[in-house]
């Protein structure tokens, strides 16, 4: 039953791609100094084209030895919901000394279909399953090899962003993986700023965010077509966490708030490994 399996991922090498130009613009700086994030929760509001409350995020980072195991939740409300009825769960889990992306499992459902991911980041390969269930339909799963690592997942990509010094004009280059296949994310500091979000002032970093999309296969670089600007601001505190995000999408411009953040101790802060990872 092995052999199938191991022919095709040797295929699979044998055929990869060479070094692509743009490698060579990653940003491999060590981890920075900023203090590491502390266990916590943190939640956001979700707006659609500044007029309509669209819905809410939830983020729960905790640890588990020696990883630390990040659950976010997301979905449509109100009048957005009866629009576009949308919900997503996302678990990653990281090496929390290394801020290395390990494993990601994510789920999102609208009204046609249900998407999951199971993604593991290994030192030169990122595998993917993809199960697509149809609404009323029967399940169909197919799984990728992208020839190119290492790579971050969400979690680890913010923090480790969040760890550099964040001087204007510092621009961090990584390859990202949020879903089913890598993205290439630039963030430029473009400057500090006060930002009352919420009826809260904050002292804010601001970054742009400019994406583009990879080929699994062949890794070149294409324009990605569902956001074409996004801009974050962090808070700039002992938190530096996106306190506001900007994106301009295919369906309009959203944005999210925070709108709640504390920190986590005792049995709160301690996180278990998805069902995917446990033996």
């Amino acid at each position: 039953m092995l052999l199938p399996a191991v022919l095709i991922m040797m295929t699979q090498l044998a055929s990869a791609p060479a070094t692509p130009p743009w490698a060579a613009t990653i940003t491999r700086s060590p981890i920075g100094g900023f203090p590491p994030l502390k266990p916590c929760r943190v939640t956001y509001d979700l707006s659609w084209n500044n007029l309509l409350s669209a819905g809410s995020a939830s983020v729960v980072m905790q640890e588990a030895g020696d990883l630390q195991v990040a659950r976010a939740e997301a979905g449509t409300s109100g009048l957005a919901r009866t629009l576009w009825r949308y919900d997503c769960t996302l678990t990653s889990v990281m090496h929390r000394g290394e801020l290395r992306a390990l494993h990601m499992e994510h789920s999102e459902t609208d009204t046609k279909e249900t998407a999951a991911y199971q993604v593991r980041f290994d030192d030169s390969l990122i595998r993917t399953l993809t199960s697509l269930t149809p609404t009323g339909g029967s399940t169909k799963r197919t799984s990728q090899v992208c020839p190119y690592g290492p790579a971050d997942d969400l979690q680890s990509a913010i923090l480790y962003v969040r760890s550099q010094p964040l001087k204007t004009g510092d621009a961090i280059t990584r390859v990202v993986q949020p879903f089913d296949r890598p993205y290439l994310a630039t963030f430029t500091v473009t400057g500090r700023e006060q930002r009352k979000v919420e009826g809260v002032a904050y002292p804010t970093i601001k970054l742009e965010v400019k994406i583009r999309r990879l080929d699994r296969k062949t890794l070149q670089p294409g324009s990605f077509k569902k956001m074409k600007t996004a801009t974050i601001w962090v808070s700039d505190d002992a938190w530096r966490l996106p306190v506001e995000m900007h994106a301009s999408i295919y369906v309009g411009f959203i944005s999210a708030t925070l709108t709640h953040r504390e920190e986590l101790t005792g049995a709160e802060a301690q996180g278990t490994l998805p069902e995917g990872m446990k033996p």
